[in-house]
């Protein structure tokens, strides 16, 4: 039952989401092929002003499918359940507690495939031959200087982002879900709950992860005196630092909201 849930939940957003994320495709396509593309081969003579709107632009269009993606997951979620959708949904024989499942899953999934696409129309668009040429001529002093010891230590570093993304995704899809739960406690002003209750929960975990990086001496300022006192510090294990403490506070948060999520399900369903 719980894979003929997560079919039919994707089988839902699936044709919207779709459709953002080629019209990204084609536009950062577009950008390689008219922007980036052309950009000369000696810095000094790029076009600091074309480079600059370019990168705006979009750094725009990727928040903007990011942003759709988690809309449609969240209107889905509250359609389905919440509606009146919901009293069908709920005349299944099917408990709270898979609903929630199925639909974290079935979120989680298109969460990090916008992710990785993301990732793909970066490299399209940041991957001219400038670029590449200057990277493989001068590989191994590059990540050197960024703090890798070895090819393998890097390479284990990206894996470690790849596993991020999608611990990422959960904690993107279980908070909106919960934001969703909750906003849905407001008689008469549901959506209005929701979106309150995103920013509430938002907030609450960037206050979380500024005080843990500042316990940890992780903020801007101890990172300046870091790279002018210390001569053992290397952006790799600062990075690695600054992953280790967001993989366990996500961990932490998505395991709290989702709990707080299924309570609220099991206890109160308001379709009104």
């Amino acid at each position: 039952m719980l894979g003929k849930l997560i079919r039919y939940d994707l089988k839902s957003t699936t044709r919207f989401l779709i459709v953002i994320h080629i019209f990204l495709i084609i536009f950062s396509i577009l950008g390689r092929i008219f922007l980036t593309g052309r950009f000369p081969y000696e810095a000094d003579d790029i076009s600091e002003l074309l480079v600059a709107l370019t990168f705006t632009v979009y750094i725009i269009l990727f928040a903007g499918a990011s942003f759709g993606t988690l809309l449609v997951i969240a209107v889905r979620f509250y359609k389905n359940l919440f509606s009146d959708e919901g009293y069908l949904t709920n005349t299944l024989p099917v408990t709270k507690g898979m609903h929630l499942l199925s639909k974290t899953l079935s979120g989680t999934i298109w969460c990090a495939i916008d992710a990785f696409i993301l990732y793909l129309c970066a490299f399209i668009l940041i991957a001219i031959p400038p670029v590449t040429e200057a990277l493989s001529a001068h590989w191994g002093e590059f990540i050197r200087l960024l703090g890798f010891s070895s090819q393998s230590s890097f390479h284990f570093f990206l894996l470690y982002m790849v596993v991020l993304t999608f611990i990422g995704a959960v904690v993107n899809v279980v908070s909106i879900q919960s934001a969703v739960i909750l906003g849905q406690l407001f008689n008469g002003h549901k959506v209005l709950g929701a979106v309150v209750s995103y920013f509430v929960l938002t907030t609450i975990s960037s206050i979380a992860a500024t005080i843990l990086m500042g316990i940890y001496g992780l903020l801007t300022d101890n990172l300046i005196i870091g790279t002018v006192g210390n001569s053992d510090f290397t952006f790799a294990s600062y990075m690695t630092n600054i992953l280790n403490l967001s993989f366990a506070l996500e961990i932490v948060f998505a395991i709290i909201l989702y709990i707080i999520s299924y309570i609220i399900m099991k206890k109160k369903i308001n379709l009104s």
